[in-house]
């Protein structure tokens, strides 16, 4: 017995496809690299100043050689992408950390600090260099130290830099001397298309650059806002959204025919009353699952959010949010969920306990999915038969079973928020002080010193 799941009909999704393709065929969509526009032009699209038009055709041919999985391989780490588990991806992109309810602009120690957590999480699949950004490194040399510091302290998969191409380039090019690996996918590109239906120069080159290196890569579209920069309507906005992703998947296999993609829906709600992005709001656990619909419609692996709250502090509304976009990650069965643990105020924030809260509540939603079996040995019927009536089941062969099928939240507000404060503290605290940091050998140390200014490598 367990959670049967369905969200949508074959025929949304075929709609949702072709009237995809009306708008890339009719209305286009602008693309302000020059370089990307020839390579649509030089596959048969129709471009027109800065916009380019994709027939249908071409668009559908393209899309037949993405991958539907792909495998990750670094020297510590093998991780499959499409193969019906669930790869979790860090926090990405905050400013602010937050610890025991204290705030602060996040800094090189919190940057080294959620590397290690991420490192020694059993339940995160990947490391990432934007887990945060340390407000008090630098911005000239910034992306560096977020890259060389990803892989000192982590060995698992990560992210290529994506700031413009040539950043992107460095990144691969550095990773893969770190690594000494040139053939296998150790890193991925995320990019987002903006909204309505606007590549950016840097984001097209970053596309581009990923077909070049052959490394795998996350075309995303979640800058629509409905009644901004997008329709006021959850369908509308997932559609043009849509249609801007398979531009951007379209424009990567033009490099590179097989370069594995995932398909990526960071879409958010809004709030109707001040016109801001609002990752709490329910239409962003719709998205999520119509984005898990479509990955499924395409053969695509898909991405989508994480913990999105938009809460400020670890209180009802906070739980509630993050317990919704979770579960919609996990039962709708998308393939990596960005934002796995530790997210809040509207992603502004990445928080120390609330990472540790959410890895609980990530094993208490999976625990919760699995349902329990029903079966002649499940059932039990013969030890029933034999306890009788006002017998007991008191024994230690049962106790393991409970342990085993039973599984409560692991954190108790006994006395009031400081009980969790403390207890999640301690949790991190103990991972950091036992955190075992992945072999650094001295070619590796020379390749970190000719990247960095020694003053930054931590």
């Amino acid at each position: 017995m367990k959670l049967r799941y369905s969200f949508a009909e074959k025929e949304e999704c075929q709609q949702i496809h072709e009237y995809s393709l009306d708008i890339l065929e009719n209305t286009g969509i602008v693309v302000h690299s020059e370089k990307a526009r020839n390579t649509f032009k030089k596959n048969g699209a129709k471009v027109e100043g800065k916009k380019v038009f994709l027939p249908p055709k071409i668009v559908e041919d393209h899309l037949v050689h993405v991958p539907s999985s792909f495998t990750f391989n670094t020297p510590g780490h093998r991780v499959t992408v499409g193969d019906g588990t669930t790869c979790t991806m860090p926090p990405y992109g905050a400013t602010y950390a937050k610890k025991n309810n204290v705030s602060h602009l996040a800094g090189r120690e919190d940057f080294i600090n959620f590397t290690k957590l991420n490192q020694a999480s059993s339940q995160m699949s990947m490391a990432c260099p934007y887990v945060l950004e340390p407000m008090d490194v630098p911005i000239d040399f910034r992306e560096k130290y977020k890259m060389a510091m990803c892989l000192k302290y982590s060995d698992k998969p990560t992210f290529s830099m994506t700031q413009d191409g040539p950043s992107a380039r460095e990144s691969i090019r550095f990773a893969r001397e770190y690594w000494d690996s040139q053939d296998s996918n150790i890193l991925i590109g995320n990019i987002n298309i903006s909204a309505p239906l606007i590549m950016g120069e840097g984001t097209a080159d970053v596309i581009l650059v990923h077909g070049e290196e052959s490394q795998p890569l996350m075309v995303a579209c979640g800058s629509g806002l409905s009644g901004l920069t997008a329709p006021p309507l959850p369908a509308a906005n997932f559609l043009i959204s849509n249609a801007a992703v398979l531009a951007g998947i379209i424009l990567a296999q033009m490099v590179r025919p097989g370069l594995p993609i995932v398909y990526g829906f960071p879409l958010f709600g809004v709030n109707p009353l001040s016109a801001d992005a609002s990752p709490g709001e329910p239409t962003t656990a719709l998205f999520t699952m119509a984005a898990a619909e479509m990955g499924r419609f395409y053969k695509i692996p898909v991405r989508s959010g994480g913990v999105f709250t938009d809460s400020t502090y670890l209180d009802y509304q906070n739980g509630a949010e993050s317990f919704m976009n979770l579960f919609s990650c996990l039962f709708s069965g998308v393939d990596c969920m960005m934002h796995a643990f530790g997210m809040e105020d509207s992603l502004n924030t990445v928080n120390y306990n609330k990472y540790i809260l959410d890895e609980a509540l990530y094993s208490t939603i999976k625990h919760y999915l699995n349902g329990f079996e029903v079966n002649a040995v499940t059932l039990m019927l013969d030890a029933i038969k034999k306890n009788g009536c006002t017998d007991n089941y008191i024994n230690m062969s049962n106790l393991r079973l409970i342990r085993k099928h039973y599984a409560p939240y692991p954190f108790k507000n006994t006395n009031g928020e400081q009980d969790i404060l403390e207890e999640t503290s301690a949790v991190i605290d103990e991972r950091l002080e036992n955190y075992v940091a992945p072999a650094f050998t001295r070619a590796q140390q020379k390749h970190v010193e000719g990247y960095l200014p020694k003053a930054f490598i931590d």
